[in-house]
């Protein structure tokens, strides 16, 4: 019996210990992972429409980690494919109840998905030796960044719609991003705990880097912190985007202190592409923006200097140290060897594997099985999706990537009106593509697409209204 529970011991409920015997201690755990994806069966069943927007929701809460199946006679299955493959399976039986018929939509990346498809398709028809493990890796690495921000794009009817949806995303990871932080001072971190606990096989894992040389690293409800990190700086530049109609004082000043929320959140990751991503962002994002824009972000940005020079210049030293390290070698240890030099031997290793299948790649999984075989140590974990892209769907996967990002670049032209709009959504597009040619997707691509999608649809005109006679000029 726990010491907590023997007779004659006296027992603090709401103690650090008691409460995490409670969490950890797998008989007295909610099935909240079994609690969640019923009720997004039941939502998928009855509300599509409503499914869909929440889903980028419960992206904070259901990270790869967050296993749903995970006995090691069947194939590992988490919370969050587990709704996709719900969510696609309704549309399904939705269309057949429609007789197979789907509304036209003008879905702005049609092409580049359908090639990307092909692209998958040919990495798994030209490997044969590993059609058995590949079959269902192939199927759900496309499926779960193409059906949610599709159907998201679907059933969202009006650009307040997805105003209110981006609002939501940015209340809920606005309060991860604190939750997080306090998480990493107080050295308790419940939920993830709990996520541990949901993949008892080992097969994935949910880490904080605890014994690492850098130390325990904030990962929030995640279960990683360059994962958590991306997902703050995504939620940051959402806020920006939200900001596009409102600059009244008083709004701006408490805009500001969330910002540095999420700030605060993301340099408590330890970790250097996800501030990279969000510095870079802010920097696209001034070359851009209209004239007034800039002068409202260098405002802020000298507010915040003020307030960092407060609690102390030699932090803000160690910053800066810490995010230049990226480009030098000096340290290399401490950083856990990310440097350009360690990029470099990456290349190299990459680009052998790459020229011996050059057109298709060798299998959807043929990057992760190279770095299971422990056979290339200077390999690592191939920290770049340049790298996994081209080992995995060669040089059609190549193209079929590179079209997608020219299609959210093109599309921001075509649907967003507004000067502003399009600064945020180009700032978000460079800095998340720069964030994964550093460090690799990490389960980020999926929240990605659709926060791009939510703004593509937030930020285009609304359609006339069907009584009021359109002008022609």
């Amino acid at each position: 019996m726990p010491n907590h529970l023997r007779p004659g011991t006296s027992y603090n409920p709401f103690s650090k210990s008691a409460l995490s015997a409670a969490i950890t201690h797998r008989n007295l755990c909610l099935p909240m992972n079994y609690l969640l994806t019923a009720y997004c069966l039941y939502l998928s069943l009855v509300r599509q429409r409503k499914m869909a927007l929440l889903f980028p929701i419960l992206c904070f809460f259901m990270p790869k980690g967050f296993g749903l199946i995970d006995v090691a006679s069947l194939p590992y299955l988490s919370v969050n494919r587990a709704i996709v493959l719900i969510m696609i399976m309704c549309f399904f039986l939705y269309t057949m109840a429609n007789g197979f018929r789907i509304k036209k939509t003008d879905f702005p990346l049609t092409a580049s998905f359908a090639l990307l498809g092909l692209s998958y398709l040919a990495a798994f028809a030209f490997n044969p030796a590993t059609w058995a493990s590949d079959a269902v890796t192939a199927i759900m690495d496309f499926s779960e960044i193409f059906f949610p921000c599709f159907l998201i794009w679907y059933f969202c009817k009006t650009p307040e719609q997805a105003d209110r949806a981006l609002k939501f995303l940015y209340y809920v990871g606005l309060a991860v991003s604190l939750y997080g932080t306090l998480a990493y001072l107080a050295h308790f971190n419940p939920y993830f705990d709990y996520l541990k606990q949901t993949t008892p096989t080992g097969r994935v894992t949910a880490t904080d880097y605890n014994e690492s040389v850098r130390g325990m690293r904030a990962v929030g409800t995640l279960s990683h912190p360059i994962t958590y990190g991306a997902f703050q700086a995504i939620t940051f530049l959402t806020g920006m985007f939200l900001m596009r109609n409102n600059r009244s004082a008083a709004k701006l000043i408490v805009f500001t202190f969330a910002q540095l929320a999420l700030f605060a959140g993301i340099v408590v990751t330890n970790s250097r592409t996800p501030l990279i991503y969000v510095l870079l962002s802010m920097l696209v994002f001034t070359c851009f923006a209209r004239a007034r824009d800039k002068i409202i972000v260098a405002q802020v940005f000298v507010v915040v200097l003020a307030l960092a020079s407060i609690i102390g210049l030699e932090y803000i030293e160690k910053l800066a140290d810490f995010v230049s390290s990226v480009v030098s070698d000096s340290n290399v240890n401490s950083k856990n060897g990310s440097s350009l030099q360690m990029r470099a031997g990456q290349l190299l290793i990459a680009w052998n594997f790459f020229s011996t299948t050059p057109i298709f790649g060798g299998g959807v999984s043929a990057t992760r099985s190279i770095v299971a075989s422990g056979a290339y140590p200077d390999f690592y974990n191939a920290e770049s999706s340049l790298f996994q892209w081209a080992i995995d769907l060669g040089t059609l996967g190549l193209v079929a990537y590179t079209t997608l990002f020219v299609q959210l670049f093109r599309a921001g032209m075509r649907h967003l009106k507004g000067r502003y709009s399009r600064a945020v959504l180009y700032a978000t597009i460079t800095g998340y593509l720069v964030f994964i040619l550093a460090t690799g997707v990490l389960e980020t691509m999926q929240l990605f697409l659709i926060v791009v999608v939510l703004m593509l649809l937030a930020g285009r005109s609304a359609p006339p209204s069907p009584n009021r006679p359109i002008s022609r000029q």
